[in-house]
C-alpha cells in the first residue's frame, strides 16, 4: 500500500501537528504519536527519497546540524528597533534576557564569564550583518578560538566549538575568510512576530540578505549538493522503496488502533525513550524486537523493585502487583509490540542509508580529536523540515548522541 493511501485513512485531525521547537529523532516519533508518528517518519524519508532521487542538490528541506556552542538568538527587538543578542534565555518567560548592551551580559551571565565574552563578542559583531528580523544560530568561533594545525599533513585552520573539530586548508579561500574574522556563527532558525515573547520559530534561515562584514564568518545550514554527487542510484531508489513498502504493509497488518498502544498506554510511553537513550549509551541499538523487549521488561521491572525490602508489607505488595500488571500488558501484547518495534528498527535502517548518502557530499572537514591525533568523523547530521514546518533530527546515535551524552556526564 503506497504511503498516500495510508495516510487517507488517517483522520485529517490526527495529520495535524503544532509546530515544536523541540527537535526529536525521526524514529522516536512513533512513540510521540503512535500510528501518526510512524506515517510521519516514512513522510519524512519519502520527502527525502525524492530529492535525492531527482538530484535537485540545494534545497530548503534539509540542513546540516552543526555543532556549535553556544545557540545564539539575535537580531532586531521589534518593541524599540535595537539590536540585541542572548541564548534561549530571551524567550524565559520569568525575566527574559535580552542583552543590549555589555552592562546586561554582565548582570545575567557575571558568574559565566566564557560565555559573557562570547555574548560580548556577539553583541560587538553581529550588529554588523544588520539582521532585520531574529535568527538563532550556533556560534562556532570567536577571537583566539581558530587555532593552524596539522590534519593528516595538511596546514588547516581548527576550531571546536563543542565535540566536533572543524578543519579548512589554510591556502583555501574559506580558510582565508575565516582566518581573518573575529567569530564564526551558523544560522539555522528565524523568528516572527510582534514582540520577542510572542514568536513563532521557523526551521530555516537565509544568509544572502545580511550585509556581509570580514569581523563575521556567517553562513545559514542549509544543505547544498550542487555537484549532484549525492544523488540515489537506481538500485538504491529501489531498495528505499522496497523497505517503505514492506513497513507501510507491517503497519497497516497491525492496524492503527493497535499500533497506538504505545501511546496509550503512558507508563510505557514515559519509559521506552529513556531506555533506548541508555542502550545508546552503552553504544547498542535495536538489534532484534524479540531480545530487545524481554530486556526491556527486565528494565521495566527492576526499577519497581528497588528499595522493595524496605517498604511495609501492604506496599510491598502494591508495587509487585504493578509488576504483575506491567508482565501481562507485555503478553497479552507482545505481537503488536514486536511489530511496533520492527517498524520502529526499520525506520532507523532507512534514515542511517539516507544519511550515508547525504554524507557523501564534502564541505568543510570534520574530526574527532583522540589521543593519537584526529580521527575522521561525519557532520553532526541534519534536520529534516516538514511540510507543516516541524522538523526532525537525522542523527547516526550510536556514532554522536553516545558521545554527546558522555560528554555531559549524562
Amino acid at each position: 500500500m503506497k504511503l498516500f493511501e495510508i495516510k487517507k485513512q488517517i483522520p485529517q485531525w490526527l495529520l495535524t501537528e503544532s509546530k515544536n521547537t523541540h527537535l526529536e529523532h525521526l524514529e522516536d516519533l512513533i512513540f510521540n504519536q503512535g500510528y501518526q508518528g510512524a506515517i510521519g517518519a516514512l513522510d519524512y524519508i519519502e520527502s527525502l527519497r525524492q530529492m535525492l532521487a531527482e538530484g535537485t542538490g540545494a534545497t530548503t528541506k534539509l540542513t546540516v546540524k552543526w555543532d556549535g556552542s553556544p545557540a545564539i538568538i539575535c537580531g532586531t527587538d521589534p518593541a524599540d528597533g535595537r539590536f540585541f543578542v542572548g541564548t534561549k534565555s530571551v524567550f524565559a518567560k520569568g525575566e527574559p534576557k535580552v542583552c543590549k548592551t555589555e552592562k546586561n551580559i554582565d548582570k545575567w551571565y557575571g558568574e559565566q564569564p566564557e560565555l559573557a565574552d562570547k555574548l560580548k563578542s556577539a553583541l560587538q559583531h553581529l550588529k554588523k550583518l544588520k539582521i532585520g528580523g531574529v535568527l538563532q544560530g550556533d556560534l562556532m568561533f570567536t577571537e583566539g578560538d581558530v587555532t593552524v594545525e596539522d590534519i593528516h599533513g595538511e596546514q588547516c585552520y581548527v576550531f571546536t566549538p563543542n565535540t566536533i573539530t572543524y578543519a579548512v586548508p589554510v591556502d583555501n579561500h574559506l580558510g582565508e575568510r575565516i582566518a581573518r574574522a573575529k567569530m564564526g556563527i551558523i544560522f539555522h532558525t528565524s523568528y516572527e512576530g510582534e514582540s520577542i515573547q510572542d514568536m513563532k520559530s521557523a526551521f530555516k534561515a537565509n544568509v544572502n540578505d545580511l550585509s556581509q562584514h570580514p569581523d563575521v564568518w556567517v553562513d545559514d545550514a542549509t544543505y547544498k549538493d550542487y555537484t549532484g554527487i549525492a544523488s540515489l542510484t537506481p538500485s538504491e531508489n529501489s531498495k528505499i522503496l522496497k523497505y517503505m513498502n514492506a513497513t507501510m504493509n507491517t503497519m497497516t497488518k497491525i492496524g492503527q488502533a493497535k499500533f497506538n498502544i504505545v501511546i496509550e498506554n503512558r507508563d510505557f510511553a514515559t519509559k521506552i525513550k529513556p531506555y533506548i537513550n541508555k542502550m545508546v549509551r552503552q553504544g547498542q541499538t535495536i538489534s532484534e524486537p524479540t531480545e530487545f523487549l524481554k530486556d526491556f521488561m527486565k528494565h521495566y521491572n527492576d526499577e519497581l523493585l528497588q528499595g522493595i525490602e524496605d517498604m511495609n508489607p501492604r506496599a510491598a505488595q502494591n508495587r509487585l502487583a504493578k509488576i504483575k500488571e506491567r508482565e501481562q500488558w507485555i503478553a497479552d501484547n507482545s505481537n503488536v509490540l514486536l511489530g511496533i518495534l520492527a517498524v520502529y528498527k526499520r525506520i532507523i535502517e532507512l534514515k542511517l542509508t539516507l544519511i550515508r548518502k547525504l554524507q557523501q557530499v564534502e564541505g568543510i572537514g570534520t574530526f574527532q580529536k583522540t589521543n593519537n591525533g584526529y580521527r575522521v568523523t561525519s557532520p553532526e547530521g541534519f534536520v529534516a523540515i516538514g511540510h507543516d514546518g516541524g522538523a526532525v533530527k537525522l542523527v547516526d546515535r550510536l556514532e554522536f548522541s553516545r558521545t554527546n551524552f558522555a560528554k555531559r556526564g549524562q
